[in-house]
Formats: C-alpha cells, sequence, structure tokens
C-alpha cells in the first residue's frame, strides 16, 4: 500500500497451532512476514503510522500495522523472530493483571486468557527489539459492562503500570473484544491517543482515532486472500463481512 489516506492494520492474538480462532500457525505468520516483504510492504507499529501521518499528513509509504492482543507468550517465541528477520516493527495490546501468568492462572482472570503470557522481561525484550506496547485494559473486560470507577480502573491502572514497569509511554490502547460505546470511547480519549476496535476494514482520513478499523488474521488463512488485501485490495469484501456481523449483532439485541 502506498502512502496515502489509508492504513491496513492486521490483528493477530496467540502464534501457535492450536485449534483457536485466536491463533495463527508459526509456519502461515512467517510465510504472510515474507509476503509482505516480498510485496515491497513495510510492518510497522500503529503510533509510528499515525505519528507520520499527524507529521507528514499521510500514513508512511508502502507500510502494514501489525497489532498483537492479549501479550501471549508466543508472540515473542515465535511472531518476533520473524518480524525481526524483515526489520518490521508492531504493536502488542498487554493487559497488565496477567502479566507473567500461565493459563491457568490468567483464566482465574478471564476465562478467555487460555495462553501463557508475557513478563516483564519478555515485554522488555519485545520493546527493545522495536515493538511498541500498548493497553489491552487490566482484566480483559467488556467495558461496556463495568461501572464508572471500574471503566476508569481498567483504562488508567493498566497504562500506569505498564508505563512504570517498562518506563515506557503507552499511547495506544485495543478495546477487548473490541467492544465500546460513546462512553467508553469518551472515557478511552481520557487516556490514550489511539484505539482500536475490531470493525473490519482500512483506516481513513477523517475516522475518528479513537475507533481504528483493523482485519483480524483469522479471515486471512488462505493465502491468496492475503495476498489480495495487502496488495490494496478487498474493500468490498471486508465491507460485506462488516454489514453481516451488524445484522447478525442487531438480531442479537
Amino acid at each position: 500500500m502506498s502512502g496515502d489516506d489509508r492504513l491496513l492494520v492486521l490483528t493477530y492474538h496467540a502464534i501457535d497451532d492450536e485449534p483457536s480462532v485466536i491463533s495463527m500457525p508459526p509456519a502461515l505468520f512467517r510465510r504472510q512476514m515474507d509476503t509482505l516483504a516480498a510485496l515491497g510492504l513495510r510492518g510497522i507499529g500503529l503510533v509510528e503510522a499515525f505519528r507520520h501521518r499527524e507529521e507528514t499528513g499521510r500514513f508512511p509509504d508502502q507500510s502494514v500495522a501489525l497489532t498483537f492482543d492479549d501479550g501471549y507468550l508466543t508472540v515473542l517465541r515465535h511472531a518476533l523472530p520473524a518480524l525481526q528477520s524483515h526489520g518490521f516493527g508492531a504493536t502488542a495490546f498487554v493487559v497488565s493483571g496477567a502479566v507473567g501468568m500461565g493459563r491457568r492462572q490468567a483464566a482465574a482472570i478471564n476465562r478467555d486468557l487460555d495462553r501463557d503470557l508475557m513478563d516483564w522481561k519478555h515485554l522488555a525484550e519485545l520493546a527493545a527489539c522495536g515493538v511498541e506496547i500498548g493497553s489491552h485494559t487490566q482484566t480483559h473486560a467488556d467495558l461496556r459492562r463495568v461501572g464508572p470507577d471500574a471503566l476508569r480502573r481498567e483504562l488508567s491502572v493498566s497504562r500506569e503500570t505498564l508505563q512504570q514497569r517498562l518506563q515506557l509511554p503507552v499511547e495506544s490502547f485495543a478495546y477487548p473484544y473490541g467492544r465500546f460505546d460513546r462512553n467508553v470511547r469518551d472515557a478511552a480519549a481520557g487516556q490514550y491517543w489511539l484505539a482500536c476496535t475490531t470493525r473490519l476494514g482500512r483506516h481513513t482520513a477523517g475516522d475518528d482515532p479513537l475507533q481504528i478499523r483493523r482485519v483480524d488474521a483469522w479471515y486471512l488463512r488462505r493465502h491468496a486472500r492475503f495476498e489480495r488485501l495487502a496488495g490494496g485490495g478487498l474493500d468490498a469484501w471486508l465491507a460485506l463481512r462488516q454489514a453481516a456481523r451488524d445484522i447478525r449483532q442487531a438480531f442479537r439485541r
């Protein structure tokens, strides 16, 4: 993708071979990174992308923002070597209250945190290798369903803890499960510059930086689809997938 007013942001979670919707096989992840490099594209962090746009009026040339939610240990073990082989950056969104926990311990905080998580040394190593650290709340709570005090804690304690332990600024955030409403968005704005959703599509000029669209890697296991997306295509397909999601959610209400 050339530098313009569109940014492709990809979402990964665990980089492993488990049969889960949040898993990306390491071999496939490496192939995807190799493909980006072969297409002349560079993987970067989210803050880097938006800082460039703030300074120049455009997103960086030939760049794709890579993000990893939750802070799983497999990101360090399997994703980082693939990123380093091409000099890529990325952003890792970390659940601060589960740092260093094994899967059983983490599941006691939130049953959806079902993998081993990076500890503070791992996160420091990741950051030293050029991966931005962002927040993913304190406990991975659905922020629409917590009270005002808990909402403030989930947003502020996570940011403060990460900044204190890593001695790095934390400017970006990812809503757990991609769930937010106006109240949650406005609360996040008091703590963060950028916030990611799970709504499908590219971030475009005029979009709210606290409602950044992303494309989950689950949709990209077919390599031809990944290549088309990385090459600038599939916008209509993404719009249709998001419309189908919206319809399903409307019927659940």
